[in-house]
Formats: C-alpha cells, structure tokens, sequence
C-alpha cells in the first residue's frame, strides 16, 4: 500500500511539471522575434548608445545646461569689471560716491565659478558617458548570460533525456525498480521546465534590450560577442590611484567648494561682526569644506581599492569557478558509469549531474560580474560616473 501510495505521489508530480512545460511551450512559442535579423557586437552596441537614445540625449542637454551655465558666470563676471572701470571712471571725475565698486572677493568669486564651470562642464559629460558606456556592457553581456543560461538548460535537458532512456533500458532488462524509471523521468521533466523558465528568461532579456536600443519590441536582433572572460587591467594599483586623484570629479568638486568657502569667509571678514550668524555659518562652512576637502582623496582612493580588490576577487572566483565546472562534469560521468555497473544509484548520478548545472550556471554569472568589475576598476581612474552640479 505504502509503494502504491509512493507511485501515485510521483504520478502526480509528474502530471504538474508536464502540464507546466506545456504552458511554459505555448508561452514562448507565441512570442517570435521577427523582421530582418539584426546582428550587434559590443563595439556597435556602444556607438549606438553614444550615439543614439535617451541616455545620450540626456547627457547632451545637461552639457549644453552647463555651458549656458558657465557663460552665465562669464557674464557676471564681466558685468562686474564693468561696474569696476565705471566706478573707477566715476572716481577719476571727482564723483566716488555716485557708483560703488565691486569688492576684490566679489571678483575672485565670480572668476572662481567661471573657471570652475569651464573646466567641469567637459568633465560632467565625460562621466555620464562612462555610465552610458558601464551600461551598455551590463546590458549586452547580461543578455549574454540570459542566452548562456538557456543554452545550459538545454543541455541539461538532453542529459537527463539520455539518463531517462538509460534508466528505461535497465527496467526493461529487469536490472532497476518502476521507481527508478519515474525519478528518471521526473528529472526529465523537471529539466524540461527549467529549460523553459530560462528561454522565458531569455526572451524578456531580448524585449528589454531591444527598448533599450530604441528596436522595435520583437524585432531580431543578435548579439554577436559571447560572454568570455575579459583581459586583466593593465593599470597597477598604484598608478589607478595616482590617475584617480587627479581625474576624479569628488575631487575637483571638494576643492572647488573650499576655494568657494575660503572666499566667502574673507568676503564678510572685515565687514560682519564676529558674533553675527552670517559670519558663525561662513566660519562652519569653511570648516565644513576644509573636512570634505581632506577626505575626498581618501575617499577616492578607498573607491579604487575597494574596485582594485572586487576586481582581482572575481578574477579568482571565475578560475575556481571554472575548475569546479571541470569537476562536476567529470563527477557526474564517473557517477553515470557507476550506476551502469549497479555500483551508485540514480539518485547519486541526478544529484551529481544537479551539481554540474548548477556550477555551469554560477560560472557564467560569476564571468559577468568579472567582467563589470575590470571596467569599473578603470573607469575609477577617470573622472567617474557622477557629475557635479555647477
């Protein structure tokens, strides 16, 4: 009673993951991607963003904001130089009191933020570039690795299809249990869903890339570049801190916020009491400043170690990674050719071969991730991916 109770258990198990696939088929078989193909490499996927798309849009209006920007302090400033020859003109006339001069810190202020701005506006543009570029690669090799993870899934698929054919082959000659034979075809059909998840997986990826692209939402378009494993940045850790303090904007912006700070106190030093709120504020303000200044390049060159480390992390995890791929396989071969001599059960080889895709599966996002971490590594050593307001 126990066994038949065991064998309906199963067969129902076995009903709900069939009619699972049968949903998970006609889902994806419903949802063609169509026209003429269009096939991307990472090289053309990054033109395309840089050249095309909100993101680029975007980065282009905020760097025409910061020149009308910086033409804005340009102005100011020379409003002020002429306010200082007229009043220079006025006191040449005999007449010093009718227009007041501007201060010589009104001035350096003015000159300061023009400067500043000039310098920066180039420089915000070139980070938000870098995150478009950042991702760009997250995109296209993420869709990778959706593909990769179909791909695996089937062909975790034709495994347990010849594990199941195995395990029938055995009942029919009498060497294994009607148990064996349904587990086996569970496994199968297990598989089966799982392979389907996957091309659901893959086929959303494939919608989200084609809007992020600007593509037509099921139109064909190939990914030509496979997700491999990046080459090591040439960039000591020594010299990407070097580069980094001086590239980074958090360290143009810290300085520039001092020099704004110091100007201000020494604008109202000689003019506002010392016990005033105004002067009070001035005083934290530059203290305030004088701190963030000091601890920016701390800050960056915590940033790039921390990138350097993840970095050289995840170069180690994909070579263990890869290492445990190798091993699972080979565990799982030795498992089968135990289980043909009646030496390990089925059991012991589905839980081998488990163990192989599950490994396969990790490697290959543990290779994204690798490869996202070289290229924040180097983008750390440019002014970054975060702008600075003007």
């Amino acid at each position: 009673m126990r066994k038949k109770s065991m064998f309906v258990a199963v067969s129902l198990i076995l009903i709900v993951a069939l009619s699972t696939a049968v949903v998970f088929a006609v889902k994806a078989g419903e949802m063609e991607f169509a026209g003429t193909e269009v096939k991307l490499s990472l090289e053309d996927a990054k033109k395309e963003m840089l050249t095309n798309g909100t993101a680029i849009e975007a980065a282009e209006l905020k760097l025409k904001q910061d020149k009308a920007k910086t033409t804005s302090y340009y102005e100011s400033l020379s409003n002020l130089y002429r306010l200082e020859a007229a009043a220079d003109e006025a006191k040449a006339a005999g007449m010093g009191g009718m227009i007041s001069g501007p201060s010589k810190n009104s001035k350096l202020m003015a000159d300061a933020s023009a400067t500043f701005a000039k310098a920066q506006a180039p420089r915000n543009y070139e980070a938000a570039v870098n995150k478009i570029v950042r991702d760009t690669v997250e995109s296209y090799f993420g869709l990778a690795a959706a593909k990769e993870a179909f791909r695996i899934s089937q062909e975790n698929v034709v495994i347990q299809e010849k594990l199941y054919q195995n395990t029938l082959s055995k009942f029919n000659l009498g060497v294994v249990a009607k148990q064996d034979v349904l587990m086996a075809e569970y496994g199968l059909n297990d598989a089966k869903v799982t392979a389907e998840q996957r091309e659901n997986e893959y086929i959303i990826a494939r919608m989200g890339f084609n809007i992020q692209y600007g593509y037509d939402l099921m139109q064909d378009v190939t990914i030509t570049d496979t997700l491999e494993k990046a080459v090591m940045s040439k960039i000591s850790l020594s010299g990407a801190i070097a580069l980094a303090l001086a590239n980074r904007n958090e360290i143009h912006d810290a300085g520039f916020k001092l020099k704004r700070a110091e100007l201000n106190l020494d604008s109202i030093r000689n003019t506002t009491s010392r016990t005033s709120s105004t002067y009070k504020n001035a005083v934290v303000g530059l203290a305030g400043a004088q701190v963030a200044a000091a601890n920016a390049p701390k800050q960056v060159e915590l940033d790039v170690r921390k990138k350097y480390l993840n970095m050289m992390q995840k170069a180690s995890e994909v070579e263990l990674d890869k290492q445990n791929v190798a091993n699972a396989k080979e565990n799982y071969r030795l498992a089968g050719l135990q289980y043909d001599a009646g030496m390990a059960t089925l059991t012991d080889t589905q839980q081998a071969q488990v163990k192989a895709y599950q490994a396969e599966q990790k490697y290959y996002t543990t290779l994204l991730s690798y490869n996202l971490a070289i290229l924040d590594y180097e983008q750390a050593t440019t002014v970054g991916t975060s702008s600075v307001d003007l």
